[in-house]
């Protein structure tokens, strides 16, 4: 795709990613101590959801070593 874009396109893709493209990824912790992993996916599902979806990935659980 790389070569169909015009430079300024290009320099603003690298920059910020093409749009509804990509996933971004966070860890949280909340304030009882539990951890999940979120994610933000740019890719839109359908034309009244252009946007993107936040998504519950996982729970983190600590385990303890024996």
């Amino acid at each position: 795709m790389q070569h169909t874009m015009k430079p300024a396109n290009l320099r603003k893709a690298a920059r910020r990613g093409s749009w509804g493209v990509g996933r971004f990824y966070f860890r949280v912790q909340t304030d009882n101590g539990q951890i999940f992993e979120l994610y933000y996916d740019r890719a839109p599902k359908d034309i009244d959801n252009r946007k993107g979806n936040w998504i519950l990935f996982q729970e983190l659980i600590e385990v303890e070593e024996f």
